[in-house]
């Protein structure tokens, strides 16, 4: 259980013990992680600062990392596209010499013009040109926080982690990770991208729409076994009605029943709660 929480300005106190307070209420249990410990710690990503340096470090000795004093208007307005709503890094400070004095600077990751491919467990075949289709990704921004993409990629490759379930949300994501599993010299996990699960009105469940909470559902009477199996009925595991357990789910189905479901799922899954 490890708690992603690097963009320390949008985390909210409270949010993290309430986020594992949940999970367990849902009887959802870990091994390792925070509140039980384990050889891989710290758990919080905000307390292994030191871990994201080092990576940072060795790419920088590989020539594959350049400081960037580009701000967000600067790359709009130079970018090819602009009308894009994530425009690609032109590559304005590729071949600039760095000034360590220059302060702040962001450090990006210089892409090679190369396809990168990977097969997902759910979507089947992937490939992405992140040289063309993305540009030079930060790793670590001007103030100071490590971006996702290294963070990541770091702490997967330090704890052992074997298999990525996530959104598909994050599926344009994962070939930059694999450029840095492989910039850093290790070999990445298996990629789980999930169909993403929306509210009755085809939304995106998000706080910013105030979709449905486990909060607001325990608030309201609901039980965990009830809500486990609303989530189990919605991609086909179960029958609609039937309350549940995790590990009654594990013992009903294998890895295997699990990938047929989500991939009959499309690209979405409504929310029936």
């Amino acid at each position: 259980m490890r708690m992603e929480d690097l963009d320390l300005p949008r985390v909210h106190p409270g949010s993290a013990p309430q986020i594992l307070d949940e999970l367990k209420w849902m009887g959802i249990d870990w091994d390792e992680g925070a509140g039980v410990g384990g050889a891989s710690s710290p758990y919080l990503q905000s307390g292994r600062n030191d871990l994201y340096a080092a990576a940072l470090a060795l790419l920088e000795t590989k020539g594959l990392i350049f400081s960037c004093i580009c701000s967000r208007r600067d790359i709009r307005m130079a970018a090819s596209a602009p009308h894009e709503k994530t425009p690609i890094y032109p590559g304005t400070c590729r071949y600039r010499k760095h000034d360590p004095h220059q302060q702040p600077v962001a450090w990006r990751y210089r892409v090679s013009n190369e396809i990168i491919s990977f097969d997902d467990n759910i979507t089947g075949a992937v490939s992405q040109n992140v040289g063309s289709e993305v540009g030079d990704f930060v790793l670590r921004r001007k103030d100071g926080l490590y971006a996702y993409q290294l963070a990541v990629v770091v702490d997967d490759a330090l704890m052992g982690i074997t298999d990525v379930v996530r959104g598909m949300d994050l599926i344009d994501s994962t070939p930059r990770q694999i450029l840095l599993y492989r910039a850093l010299d290790t070999v990445g996990p298996e990629f789980w991208h999930v169909p993403l699960m929306r509210d009755s009105d085809g939304r995106r469940m998000s706080k910013r729409f105030n979709s449905f909470t486990i909060e607001r559902f325990r608030a309201g009477g609901g039980s965990a076994r009830q809500l486990v199996g609303e989530l189990a009925a919605s991609i086909g595991l179960i029958e609609p009605g039937v309350s549940l357990t995790p590990r009654d789910l594990l013992s009903l189905h294998d890895i295997d029943t699990f990938r047929q479901c989500l991939t009959a799922a499309s690209d979405e899954i409504v929310s029936g709660i």
